[in-house]
């Protein structure tokens, strides 16, 4: 233990945030590969869409009235 103590008090403090980065990111991959997989989302085209027929969505801009 005191000899890592004395590695660690030795080393850059950015690297050690780097390295603790990476062991966090390789502890986040190994968990999601240990999860089963999720199920597949069902696909929007199955169905016809009339893309004409369909309003385009979001706000309404209107022109400001003529005087």
């Amino acid at each position: 233990m005191i000899r890592l103590d004395r590695i660690a008090s030795e080393m850059n403090a950015w690297l050690l945030a780097v390295a603790i980065g990476l062991g966090m990111l390789d502890l986040t991959v190994l968990v999601a590969k240990c999860l089963p997989a999720l199920p597949p989302t069902p696909v929007a085209a199955e169905a016809p869409v009339d893309h004409a027929a369909s309003p385009v969505a979001g706000p309404t801009v209107s022109a400001p009235p003529r005087s």
